[in-house]
Formats: C-alpha cells, structure tokens, sequence
C-alpha cells in the first residue's frame, strides 16, 4: 500500500514555487539526482527511505531537509545543485533553493523541532502529544451565525479525538467539517494568495489547497494560513495567485483516503474540512515530501477564533472563556455577494441564504 503523501500539480506557478527546475537546478543536477534516486529507490514510490539510502547514514541525514524520513527528488536535486554530491557532509539550505520562489518562503532550518512536529505531525519520531503543544486543544467555542439566516453548521469540531478513526493511532481533528451538498462552492475565507494545491489521494484530507493572508487581508495583527479540504475537484485557483474574499474557490466533495476525485460513490459524506494556523510573523516552510505548510513559529487555531475579530487566539485562552463568550458572531457571505455585516474581511467558508 502506498504511503500518505500529497502529490503536487505541476502547473507552472507550482513549478515555480516548490520544484527545483529550470535556472533553480542546472540540468546535470537534475540528471544525477534522478540517477541517484533510481538506484536507491527500493520499492519504487519514488522516494528514498532511510534503510533504502546505500550510502553513509550521516550523509542521508544532511540531504533529509524536511526530516520526515525519506529524500524526494527536490531534496536531490538542490543538493546536487548547490553543487555537493552525496559525499560532502555540507547541510544544504532549503532557503537558497526554494525561498526566494514564494514571498515569505524559507527553509526546514527555520523551523525548530516543536512548531515542526506539532504542526507538521508526520514525523514518526515525533512524539503524539506534539500538536498538544502548538495549540491543538478543543476550545468549546462554537459558531452564531446572524438572526434570519439559514447557513451550513459544523457536524465535527475542532481537536476533537479522532483515534478510533485512525486505526488506533492517537490523532485530533486539525479543523472543522461542515457537510454540504456535493458542487456546493467553497469561499475563500478573506483575501489572500494560494500557497498550495495538492490532489491528496493517498492523504485523508483529499484534494486541497492553502491560503496565505497578511495581516491587511483580514484586519488581524498576525498571518493567518487557510486550508480547504475534500474538493470534488481540482480548484481552478492557481499557485502563486491572489483571491478575493468570498471567490469560489471550488466545489465540495469527499475526496481523500486513496479516493479519486470527481467520483461520489464511497461513504464519506461530502463536506469541507477548514484548518486555520497563524503566527507573528510572516515566513513558512512547505515541507515538500508532503506540501504541508508550517508557520514558523507558528500556532493551530480553533477556525472559530478566526471570526472574533482579535486576539486572544491562543487555545488555553479561549479554553478558560466563560460560557457565555463561546458563541461567536459569525460574518458571512449571502448567496448574491453581499455580507452580514457590511465590510468585514473574513467570512464563512460557505455563503449563506435568507429564510
């Protein structure tokens, strides 16, 4: 069976912003890592696993820039490009490769090994409370959307426990679902620029993408990073692009755990699932075995959170809020663009009708 793992688009902004191609990697980088790659490559997922690698340990380790285990094609290849070979035990920057591609991009060496593993949360060696640590605690906080509307409700919270789902494996739910019909348009959140999009088919989040906003975006004093979930097909957004507040980004679906999209017939209902993480400041790393984006220094948000409209946004701050203060005025967006209320700048990832 295949490992979970996002396979990327290859559409030129995704080129430009996560493969090492073209001027980023000089053409013999790109053949010599290939080659190493077919001769280690054991079992043929096209990756290399670390009882695969035939070489020094140590030198694995230097070329493992996500430290997820495995060397992908890029890892080679901006290793050969910064023209080191296997043989140096030089540690090359995913900095100098990738950084420069997206605004705010930089290397695994930004991260340290906390905000890592408890976002990141698919090293093996990362211990299973780590996402406990970066904020990954259900809050209570539930939303109240305006008098007079009809709009779609979330069916399964955020951090609830989700190991009995897992096969056993100790795991918490990173989001919010909201079921909805299949077709029904995902809005983007607030304004902002697509920094992913992946098809996930081995993955359980299914075909997805990521949005970066700024601080102007959505009227909050940090970085906010927006993940949709289960398209039933792949968004027409690209990476690289910027979207408006409201944009239909894509329709619902149930894609995910080794389903294909655009076919309905397995038993997930179809439904968005909605991630928030934030952070002070304004870089991230893509981790490019799996394009799982990761603040640096970066923190889960209850997606509730988002809509209150300031900080705090830390869980064990919104944890201890009295009862009365978990119900959260939600803005949305009506079916013919309008918003409840006038000028906000981030709304419901799904539009609202009148009763």
């Amino acid at each position: 069976m295949k490992s979970a793992r996002a396979i990327p688009l290859l559409a030129p902004a995704l080129l430009a912003g996560l493969l090492l191609l073209g001027q980023s990697a000089p053409a013999e980088a790109q053949d010599r890592a290939a080659n190493v790659l077919e001769k280690n490559d054991a079992d043929g997922d096209g990756r290399i696993a670390r009882d695969e690698w035939k070489l020094n340990k140590s030198q694995f380790d230097a070329m493992d820039l996500d430290k997820d285990g495995y060397l992908s094609l890029d890892e080679l290849r901006a290793r050969f490009a910064s023209g080191k070979g296997p043989a140096s035990q030089a540690t090359p920057s995913a900095a100098g490769t990738i950084a420069s591609m997206m605004p705010g991009q930089v290397g695994r060496v930004a991260l340290d090994e906390e905000t890592f593993c408890g976002i990141g949360r698919f090293l093996k060696t990362c211990p299973a409370k780590s996402p406990f640590q970066r904020g990954l605690v259900e809050t209570g906080l539930r939303p109240r959307f305006p008098e007079g509307l009809r709009c779609r409700d979330i069916d399964e919270q955020y951090a609830i426990d989700y190991t009995g789902n897992r096969g056993g494996v100790e795991s918490y739910h990173g989001g919010i679902d909201m079921p909805a019909p299949f077709g029904t348009p995902i809005l983007a959140a607030a304004a902002g620029t697509v920094i992913t999009k992946t098809v996930g088919e081995y993955s359980w989040r299914g075909v997805e993408i990521i949005i970066r906003h700024a601080p102007e975006d959505t009227g909050l004093p940090v970085w906010i990073y927006t993940q949709y979930s289960h398209f039933d097909a792949m968004p027409a957004v690209a990476v690289g692009e910027r979207v408006k507040m409201g944009q239909n980004l894509g329709p619902t679906g149930n894609s995910g755990q080794g389903k294909t999209p655009g076919v309905q017939s397995n038993k997930r209902r179809p439904a968005i699932h909605f991630a928030v993480w934030y952070s002070t400041r304004p870089q991230y790393v893509i981790a490019s075995n799996q394009l799982k984006v990761i603040p640096v220094d970066g923190w889960w948000m209850d997606p509730n959170a988002l809509y209150r409209g300031n900080p705090p946004f830390d869980t064990a701050t919104l944890k201890a809020l009295p009862e009365a203060e978990k119900k959260v005025p939600i803005p949305v967006m009506l079916k013919d663009g309008t918003t409840v209320p006038a000028g906000t700048k981030v709304i419901w990832p799904y539009a609202c009708e009148k009763e």
